[in-house]
Parts: C-alpha cells; structure tokens; sequence
C-alpha cells in the first residue's frame, strides 16, 4: 500500500506542468499562498506561519502589483489535471542576481518533492538567463525551512531584513523580533 502511494507522489510530481502568471491569476494565486503560510488550512503543511504571524500572507491586489514589478514574474505550477498546486516569485536584481520569494506549494503537495522541482524550475530560469546567483529571505523562526535551503546549496549572508510588522497587508505577527534572513546560492 505504501508504495503505491510514493508511486503515485512520485507521478503527481513528474507531471508538473509550468505556466508565467498574467493579471488575471491573482486571485487564485493569493488563495494558492494563503492556504499554504496562514491560518488553520495550513497547518497540513510543513510551510505554515500561522504560529507566527496571523492575517493573510497576501491579497490579489499585493499580487497583481508584484506581476506588474519591471524584470518580476510569477511562474505558476500544475497538475496533471490543471489544478495550480505551487507558485514561486522571481525578481531580477540587475545582471547578476535573481531573487526568488513566496515558493509555496499546496499543503496536500507538501513533502512530495514539488518545492525541490519549482527550485530547479529557478535554477533553470537563472542559468538560462546568465546569473551568477540566486537570493532569497527566510524568516529567522523557521529553522526547519533554513535547513532546507541550506541543503540546497543556500548560505546565509549574515544580512536581514526587519518583518514588515506595521503593515497589515502582510499580516500581524504574533512573536517579536521577526526578521528575514538572507541566503546567497553561487553555485548552480
């Protein structure tokens, strides 16, 4: 029985299909994030925040304003049958560095390998477009998904950000001193 179901884990992630978000995305991309980092849907998942930081962890509207950022994307990820089960967010910060953010793949697609394949899926952007390394922020509480990255390849910079904690649209933190950590990837 149980390999039957890593048999069918292994097909859900090998036929994931991958599309760049247009406008009007937004609203099932922001549903798409929200299940995966707030509230109590999230918690299924390993990604969840929702011990952290209460609210939503985006709007159509944030969305819809990152789609419309100079040199940013949305790719989005899907399933066999078209359902959108992941999404990653990818800016370019001048010639050298990509910056990708807000990986989030649905709670029942967790621990199934989807997260490494949407990686990749960057990787694969960066190498393509000639950068020489990849950036992203992780919050400092999570050291489960820090180990993850640095699995990866990823090393912290010893850089951060504070947690937008004064704006709403981001949500309402329920612990102090949340900060975004910085990690560098080189070698891809």
């Amino acid at each position: 029985m149980k390999a039957a179901a890593v048999a069918a884990d292994t097909k859900d992630i090998a036929s994931i299909t991958f599309k760049t978000a247009h406008p009007e995305d937004s609203q099932k991309i922001s549903e798409l994030v929200n299940s995966a980092y707030r509230g109590e849907d999230s918690k299924q998942g390993w990604t969840t925040e929702a011990d952290y930081i209460g609210g939503t962890r985006t709007t159509p509207e944030l969305i819809l304003s990152m789609l419309k950022t100079p040199k940013a994307q949305i790719e989005m990820a899907f399933d066999e049958v078209n359902n959108l089960i992941g999404c990653v967010y990818i800016n370019r910060e001048g010639t050298e560095r990509l910056y990708f953010g807000m990986l989030t793949t649905s709670p029942q697609y967790q621990g199934k390998g989807l997260g490494k394949t949407m990686i990749s899926h960057v990787v694969d952007i960066a190498k393509k477009e000639s950068f020489t390394e990849m950036k992203i922020t992780v919050l400092n509480v999570r050291p489960e998904l820090i180990a993850f990255y640095e699995r990866r390849g990823f090393k912290a910079t010893g850089d951060f950000e504070k947690f937008p904690d004064n704006d709403p649209a981001y949500g309402i933190p329920k612990v102090d001193g949340l900060k975004l950590l910085e990690f560098i990837k080189k070698d891809f």
